[in-house]
């Protein structure tokens, strides 16, 4: 038994601009695309797949997820933007998508003749194939009304799919013609008309005033945090130790989180998910403490394992430049009795603005344990080896003016 072979010579370019194109046939240009989407699918899915993984867990957590939805457009994206670059570079180095090429189709330019497609051709050819789908593929109905079976892609980016094939299509009937251009300019009317109601919805709610309502109702950033000046990470981490000191609310804490994860997601993401933690209770607290701890060694992981744990986790193994680690050292030296040490990490903290009327109190509050510890009290004698307590209480009170 003889095979054909399915390997198409190279193009003639004599013959592929004759008077009567060797048009591609309907029903192989769609085993073109059936072909295409079995290869192409395994590669967009392995490009996407980490994305998918994040997209599944946040709705999981949340039904009504916005790093969710986040995460579901930058999967289309990312495919789109594939599916683009996978397409041109085929076009460009074979004329034609490996589909088109089993089955012995090339995409060549039309009406100006040249060897070979430009890359820009093959790019904008791929980008309007890609705009096509996004209108419902109405745009490919193109294919069986023209006359060279030519949609809209093929329009925009000066290409024509031809066969190698002896045999070859001969067009549409004209009965065939006239229906699909009248159902494709009925369906572009219905578009335009869907789009002018939302378009006059749009503008009587703007002249309604309902966007401002909105906007004063859903300000991204807590307005219980003054200090302007902090952004990005040092914004979320002031928002974590303030809400740690139980200097702001819940929902401030809340809103700081969404923040970062929405503007600054990759720098931010870990301590943002940690805050979600300290929010959450039962079920909801296990899944984001898996979230934080994804990465076992960051600072978000061990702050979480820390209040979970504290006897079991040290907060050495978090960093010490966050404000966040501090204050809870700070808290930690503090329940040890260690008020010297405790008054040092505060000292530092008080210099920070946002967080010195918070660190102000517990300034104080660790002084007096140390004045107590020490026997300050009325009648009572300080040791010689507190020397150093005997002077944080000294500068407490030349700070003060207290006596």
């Amino acid at each position: 038994m003889l095979f054909p072979d399915l390997s198409a010579p190279e193009i003639n370019n004599s013959k592929q601009f004759k008077q009567e194109p060797a048009i591609a046939f309907v029903m192989d240009r769609f085993l073109a695309l059936v072909l295409d989407f079995l290869i192409f699918s395994p590669i967009i899915s392995l490009l996407v797949s980490g994305l998918v993984r994040q997209a599944k867990t946040f709705f999981l957590l949340n039904s009504r997820s916005e790093e969710g939805i986040v995460a579901a457009l930058m999967i289309i994206a990312v495919s789109a933007v594939a599916v683009v670059f996978l397409q041109a570079a085929f076009l460009y180095l074979l004329q034609a998508t490996p589909g088109q090429f089993f089955l012995q189709l090339r995409v060549v330019s039309y009406p100006e003749k040249q060897a070979r497609l430009t890359f820009s051709q093959c790019l904008v050819r791929s980008v309007m194939w890609c705009v096509s789908f996004a209108l419902l593929a109405i745009p490919f109905l193109g294919i069986v009304a023209h006359p060279l079976r030519r949609a809209f892609h093929e329009k925009a980016s000066d290409t024509m799919v031809i066969t190698l094939k002896n045999k070859h299509d001969r067009g549409p009937a004209p009965h065939e013609q006239r229906l699909i251009t009248s159902w494709m300019q009925l369906s572009f009317a219905m578009f335009a008309l869907v789009g002018f109601l939302g378009l006059m919805k749009s503008y009587h709610a703007l002249t309604a005033g309902d966007y401002q309502v909105a906007a004063d109702n859903s300000d991204a950033a807590c307005k219980e945090i003054k200090d302007k000046d902090l952004m990005g990470p040092q914004r979320l981490d002031a928002a974590l130790s303030l809400f740690l000191l139980k200097e702001i609310s819940a929902d401030c804490l809340h809103k700081e989180a969404e923040l970062s994860l929405w503007g600054d997601p990759v720098n931010s993401q870990t301590m943002a998910y940690f805050a979600k933690f300290l929010l959450s209770e039962g079920a909801d607290r296990v899944d984001y403490l898996k979230k934080v701890c994804e990465e076992r060694t960051s600072t978000g992981c061990v702050l979480a394992q820390y209040l979970d744990h504290p006897e079991d986790v040290q907060l050495t193994d978090a960093s010490d430049k966050l404000w966040v680690t501090q204050v809870l050292e700070a808290d930690q030296r503090y329940n040890q009795r260690d008020f010297e040490g405790s008054l040092e990490l505060i000292e530092d903290l008080q210099s920070v603005s946002a967080l010195k009327q918070a660190m102000d109190k517990k300034y104080v509050r660790s002084i007096w344990a140390l004045q107590k510890s020490l026997g300050q009290k009325k009648g009572g004698r300080v040791p010689a080896s507190a020397s150093g307590g005997k002077l944080w209480i000294e500068d407490f009170k030349e700070k003060y003016g207290v006596q």
